[in-house]
């Protein structure tokens, strides 16, 4: 359990230099979990007291770090990617979204290189009524996706921007 916990926490400290603070803050809470379960299994005292002063130091670590995250939800740089399964249920809109629209929103940016299908566009559709009926002051939805092109036989694709002023 010592090696995952190294493992863990090496990962956390190459996230933390590269300034992923929230990706970086899971490895140290995991990573200081698998810590505490070694102290408990350890019968001796230099190596108890060793842990325990790395526990420390991990730890403040993190208190650091949750501050840069508090700090970049602020500041609106906060990143969070949400995983839904193949026909999952339950996701509206509202419920992803609703944590970070308020009156201040004035402009969203869309990157959807897959919207190609009719399906696709209703709910991109759905999503930017979402956003014009929701709290924002919603000025601008802007969408950048991409097309096939057929040349020489050879499937390619560009970029393609879309933006509509409300």
């Amino acid at each position: 359990m010592e090696d995952s916990a190294a493992a863990v926490l090496k990962r956390a400290v190459e996230l933390d230099s590269a300034s992923r603070f929230q990706e970086s803050l899971i490895c140290y809470q995991e990573g200081i979990d698998l810590l505490l379960n070694v102290l408990k299994a350890t019968k001796d005292e230099k190596k108890k007291a060793y842990y325990r002063n790395k526990i420390s130091s991990y730890m403040n670590r993190a208190e650091g770090i949750k501050k840069c995250v508090v700090k970049e939800k602020e500041d609106g740089k906060c990143h969070k990617q949400i995983k839904i399964e193949e026909n999952s249920k339950g996701f509206s809109y509202e419920k992803l979204f609703q944590e970070y629209l308020n009156e201040t929103v004035t402009e969203v940016w869309v990157e959807d290189p897959y919207i190609r299908q009719t399906h696709q566009l209703y709910n991109f559709l759905r999503f930017c009524e979402m956003l014009v009926k929701g709290p924002c002051r919603m000025k601008t939805i802007h969408l950048l996706t991409s097309h096939e092109e057929e040349m020489s036989g050879i499937r390619g694709k560009s970029s393609s921007d879309v933006s509509t002023s409300l």
